[in-house]
């Protein structure tokens, strides 16, 4: 019985080394450099103006969002407490409003009133956002599975529950239905109110499928290369979808300035693929609700 353990706390230490903070480091890296990302868009309002640039500065102002959808899937799907998570994600978007805040004062030609009250308006705007996505992901958490350290490409993932089935048909004609809904009530010109609110519902909709279909495409079962195809066209389609909510049109402007507009989800959906295929090559993997936590370990040690 003795040995048993030991041959367990020895394997299963083995399996955790794998996904230590030296794993993690160069990825967080990364993310500190891309939270700038605002302030380079800033730079090329202020410095260029020129309506070509428009693409690049729009997609350099989406890379935050990005790491709102990552800060949400992490609270809302990973496996562990919340309450040293919401801490955490407090403090990691405090730091991100700095560099929107900035950037924002940077690229603006008057004066800012305060940025105290920038920074404090910026900041309840994006915890509101990460809030509401991270209830999202936590509710469908309990449909698909919980993303935790598995170790093994073989563990019971969820499979593609949604493939060729009834309820694939009704997840997928909903969201459309719901996605088109709210692009009508945002190009709303009566109730300006009601308009705006369809503008944030859309927006929080959109990253939140992306979301959802980045996660199944990265972290289930199946053909990665195949799924992020379809991921990069749904990603496609929502932007779209979003930007002619925001009242833009291509018989109103260039052709090639209103497919740009795309990128302000193709650009975050991108960020997060690219992070979540990173935490996939380290081990980490999406696990079906039904599966417990010590199975992991078991079956970690059997290995």
């Amino acid at each position: 019985m003795l040995g048993i353990r030991s041959h367990w706390m020895m394997n299963g230490n083995l399996c955790m080394s794998r996904a230590r903070p030296s794993a993690i480091c160069p990825l967080v890296a990364v993310h500190l450099v891309l939270a700038t990302a605002p302030v380079g868009a800033a730079v090329l309002l202020s410095d260029f103006n020129d309506v070509r640039m428009l693409p690049f500065i729009w997609a350099l102002s989406s890379i935050p969002f990005s790491q709102l959808m990552l800060l949400s899937i992490w609270v809302g799907m990973a496996a562990g407490r919340v309450l040293p998570k919401i801490l955490l994600v407090i403090l990691a978007t405090a730091l991100l409003v700095v560099w929107i805040t900035f950037g924002q004062v940077l690229g603006s030609t008057e004066p800012p009133p305060s940025l105290v009250s920038i920074f404090v308006l910026n900041l309840a705007i994006m915890l509101g956002i990460v809030a509401v996505l991270s209830v999202a992901m936590a509710g469908t958490s309990r449909l698909v599975g919980t993303i935790r350290f598995a170790n093994d490409t073989d563990l019971p993932a969820n499979e593609p529950r949604l493939h060729y089935s009834l309820f694939a048909l009704l997840a997928i004609s909903t969201a459309t239905a719901l996605v088109l809904g709210l692009v009508r009530l945002s190009r709303m010109e009566i109730e300006s109110e009601q308009s705006q609110t369809a503008e944030y519902l859309l927006a929080v909709v959109v990253f939140a499928l992306n979301m959802l279909t980045t996660i199944w495409a990265t972290f289930g079962k199946g053909h990665v290369k195949r799924r992020l195809l379809a991921v990069f066209l749904v990603s496609i389609c929502l932007g779209f979808s979003m930007w002619v909510g925001a009242g833009n049109s291509p018989f109103s402007e260039p052709w090639w300035l209103f497919c740009s507009g795309a990128l302000i989800v193709v650009v975050p959906t991108a960020v997060v693929a690219c992070t979540l295929l990173w935490l996939r090559g380290i081990g980490f993997r999406l696990v079906a609700a039904r599966v417990e936590p010590e199975s992991d370990s078991e079956d970690c040690a059997q290995r």
